[in-house]
């Protein structure tokens, strides 16, 4: 375990109010221990575990109950330490999703010795997350006081719903998290605190969380005046990986829009490796259905060794397939066919260069002004076809999005291939024809293994109305083995073209 949390361990010793008797005790169990634990280094867990266990047992408490409070003293003092590889836009759940990442270069990269707990997760929504914690030492109680106290210094309310739990015999922990804004008092102080509910049951009304968006404003304490001499003009959204910004590109005159990498992203080599390829990937496809990359650069930061990469793209006016599937009601057979064909035909034009975009989903099928032609955009998990398709995951790292992964992207042994955007495709159509996935599960977990056992409703049944060539084209598209989807994207725009026609010379 690294010696930053031995440093600290000691100190929260030193804050508790035990007593004369207890003092004591901690003062030598623990405080003055012969070993001084430096938090450049990292140390063997049996002792991070034997000083905790001191501490517990000096305050008279359970073991659990003290590894949550520990977690809630610690985690402001996380955020102080690894400052300069956090957002400042960042709030609780940002930063749970972004751990993995902060972990990896603060302590992988400059400790090798140590071994932090694998975090992988999700994000649903604005404000709701998944979360899957792995640890040798099973400290998942410190996890969630570290969420209690991150929820307290963003002064937000942090409701937990524990699915499995490593205490319980589970081989893992997995949590939904899901944060709104701490309750305001009248004294003007702020409540912040987390509810951990088991697996199956609900929170109390009072406890209930709304998932909305989060608007943007425009307004950003850290607006750039320009980019790679772009002139930034304001932010049109945060993400996982980075923020977008409206620019206006003075030598062509233009609006064009501008994504850059988090800070705290760009000092993780790997992920810093996975945008470039993004950008230059994409860049690399000239096609109507796929958007256009002008140019990839690198913005310079003064005093660091490497800059913030960014891509420059099109400006495209419109709104995101699942905004729109969400907004606008079951969408007529017609659209969905074309939007499918759209998206085979652009899929065809990345796969023909080699690529895989290994991330298709409803939030990357930009549809396109008032007919609503699709542009397929977010290639940040793009890989070369000739190469591991893995080679660029960070160690114990879900990446993609479940709800539309390939069963063969699960396993980390698994062959991956341009079938797998197909398979992303198809849960895409069988979603807008039945108004519901395929494969579903109230977790991340329960949704993997949904995908995996590979038995979904046949389409026919979920949406009766639906023709019979086009609920089998869709099945075949979602089949478990690759080899019995369709041999390639082409192939799929043609199929959806003859059906098409069919459909249009029976009702012109």
């Amino acid at each position: 375990m690294h010696g930053l949390i031995f440093f600290y361990i000691q100190k929260f010793a030193e804050a508790l109010a035990l007593g004369t008797s207890g003092q004591a005790r901690l003062r030598t169990t623990v405080t003055t221990a012969g070993k001084t634990y430096l938090p450049s280094r990292a140390y063997p867990d049996a002792e991070a575990v034997s000083l905790l266990t001191n501490v517990a047992e000096a305050a008279d408490r359970p073991l659990g109950d003290m590894l949550r409070e520990f977690g809630i003293f610690l985690a402001p003092h996380l955020v102080k330490v690894a400052g300069r590889h956090i957002d400042r836009a960042w709030r609780t759940l940002d930063l749970v999703e972004h751990t993995e990442s902060v972990i990896h270069a603060m302590i992988r990269s400059t400790t090798p010795g140590a071994t932090p707990p694998v975090i992988q997760t999700v994000r649903l929504a604005p404000d709701e997350l998944q979360l899957v914690y792995t640890s040798e030492r099973q400290l998942c109680r410190l996890a969630v006081g570290i969420v209690t106290g991150l929820g307290r210094h963003f002064a937000e309310f942090v409701e937990v719903h524990e699915d499995t739990c490593m205490l319980r015999g589970d081989p893992f922990c997995s949590f939904v998290l899901r944060t709104r804004a701490a309750d305001t008092h009248d004294s003007g102080g702020v409540h912040a605190e987390t509810v951990v509910l088991p697996a199956g049951s609900r929170a109390s009304p009072a406890g209930d969380v709304a998932i909305t968006g989060r608007a943007v404003d425009g307004v950003d304490e850290d607006l750039p005046a320009t980019i790679g001499s772009h002139r930034i003009l304001r932010l049109l959204g945060r993400g996982g990986m980075g923020r977008v910004y409206l620019a206006y590109d003075e030598r062509l005159q233009r609006e064009v829009a501008i994504k850059t990498m988090h800070r705290a992203k760009a000092d993780d080599p790997a992920a810093r490796q996975r945008f470039l390829r993004e950008s230059r990937a994409t860049a690399a496809v000239e096609h109507e259905h796929v958007v256009t990359i002008h140019q990839v650069g690198e913005e310079p930061l003064p005093g660091r060794p490497h800059g913030v990469p960014f891509l420059v793209m099109q400006r495209l006016a419109g709104r995101p397939l699942h905004t729109v599937r969400d907004e606008a009601g079951p969408l007529p057979l017609r659209e969905v066919l074309r939007i499918g064909r759209e998206i085979a035909t652009g899929l065809h034009a990345a796969h023909a260069a080699g690529l895989i975009h290994r991330d298709m989903k409803p939030e990357n099928v930009f549809l396109e002004g008032p007919s609503r032609r699709v542009k397929i955009i977010d290639f940040g998990l793009v890989s070369d076809a000739s190469d591991d398709a893995n080679r660029l995951t960070t160690d114990g790292t879900i990446i993609g999005t479940p709800a539309y992964m390939a069963p063969e992207r699960i396993g980390s042994d698994a062959t991956v291939d341009s079938r797998a955007d197909l398979f992303s495709l198809g849960v895409m159509l069988y979603e807008l024809l039945a108004r519901k996935l395929p494969f579903e599960g109230t977790s991340l977990v329960s949704m993997l293994a949904a995908i995996s056992r590979g038995r979904p409703r046949p389409l026919g049944e979920a949406a009766p109305d639906v023709p019979p060539d086009v609920a089998a084209l869709v099945m075949r598209l979602i089949a478990h083995d690759p080899g019995d989807r369709p041999a390639d994207a082409a192939t799929v725009a043609t199929e959806i073209e003859v059906i098409e026609q069919r459909l249009a010379d029976r009702d012109p």
